[in-house]
This record gives C-alpha cells, sequence and structure tokens, in this order.
C-alpha cells in the first residue's frame, strides 16, 4: 500500500497554462531534488509550488515520513476562478478579458523498494489469434 500526503493552494492569480509549465517540470521528481530545481527557476509560479512542496513535505514529516523518501507522484495546476475586466476603448465602447486563477496541488507518496513479482498466482491470457493465423492453422 502506497501511502500518500496530498497538499493544495487554491485560486492563485497565476494563469494555469504558466503554473503548469513549473508543475510538469517536478512531476515524477524527488522531494529535495523538485525543490532544488524550483529554488533556481526563477517564475512565479515556481515560488508557489516551493512553498506548497514544503508544506507537503512537514506534513509528511507529522506522519513520520522521511525527507529522502518521498517522491512527487502529482503535481498538477487546474483552472480556477476567472476575474472579468474590461479594457476602456475609443468612442465609449470596451472589450471584456478575464483574469485567471489557478488550484495547484502536489501530492507527496513514499519510494516502496522493488519486490520481486512472481506469475504463481496470475492467470495466463492466451494471446488472440489473427485472422492471417487461422487461415495458416497456427495456434498459440
Amino acid at each position: 500500500m502506497i501511502k500518500i500526503v496530498t497538499v493544495a493552494l487554491r485560486n492563485q492569480r497565476i494563469s494555469p497554462k504558466k503554473a503548469r509549465l513549473v508543475m510538469r517540470s517536478i512531476h515524477g521528481k524527488k522531494a529535495s531534488e523538485a525543490m532544488s530545481l524550483l529554488e533556481n527557476q526563477n517564475k512565479k509560479a515556481s515560488s508557489l509550488a516551493l512553498r506548497l512542496l514544503k508544506s507537503g513535505i512537514d506534513a509528511a514529516q507529522k506522519k513520520d515520513f522521511r525527507e529522502d523518501e518521498l517522491f512527487i507522484k502529482e503535481a498538477i495546476a487546474q483552472d480556477g476562478k476567472r476575474m472579468k475586466r474590461y479594457f476602456i476603448r475609443a468612442r465609449g465602447r470596451s472589450s471584456p478579458y478575464t483574469k485567471k486563477m489557478s488550484h495547484l496541488k502536489i501530492s507527496l507518496a513514499k519510494i516502496e523498494p522493488l519486490h520481486a513479482v512472481s506469475n504463481a498466482g496470475k492467470k495466463v491470457v492466451k494471446q488472440r489469434q489473427t485472422r492471417k493465423d487461422k487461415k495458416d492453422g497456427k495456434e498459440s
């Protein structure tokens, strides 16, 4: 059983497209490796993600995990609310635009050691015959 710690930042004033760029760069990495990567990126989303990652590591340590055995199982940025605003134009007109917000979410999981997998209790599935095999009289 894999134990997971999930932390989230909601309604952050950053475009989801820009936040996804940073979140994809840390997905699947060890927590310590992701932290050093975020500290060296010069983006607004990296500071938000770093704050979120530190919070996740603290929450994991309260559940008796060590920082060196954590990896980022999931790092996503979803669309949040949108604020509607207007540009004032000539002749009394206006053009609408939206200011986008994001929900950032990071899930940390414990790195499990790989165990030898045996085929003792598994069902053996026959490969499906193709028309060509049936024509040639081959059976799998």
